[in-house]
C-alpha cells in the first residue's frame, strides 16, 4: 500500500491578491503626489496697460 505523502502536509491556501493591489495603489498614488510637486504650473505674468484717470476730476 502506497502512502500519499501530500495528505500529510499542511493545506496551502492561496493568498489575497487585495494587499498587493492595495500597495500598488498607494505607491502610484504617492508617485502621483510628487508629480505634482515638480510640475511647472506657474503662468508667466503679463502686463496689462489700462486708462485710470478720472473723467470727473479731468472736467
Amino acid at each position: 500500500m502506497r502512502r500519499n505523502y501530500t495528505s500529510l502536509s499542511p493545506v496551502r491556501r492561496k493568498k489575497s491578491p487585495l494587499p498587493l493591489i492595495f500597495l500598488l495603489l498607494l505607491l502610484v498614488l504617492i508617485g502621483f503626489l510628487i508629480w505634482l510637486g515638480t510640475v511647472d504650473t506657474e503662468v508667466p505674468t503679463q502686463r496689462i496697460e489700462q486708462d485710470v484717470t478720472n473723467e470727473a476730476l479731468a472736467r
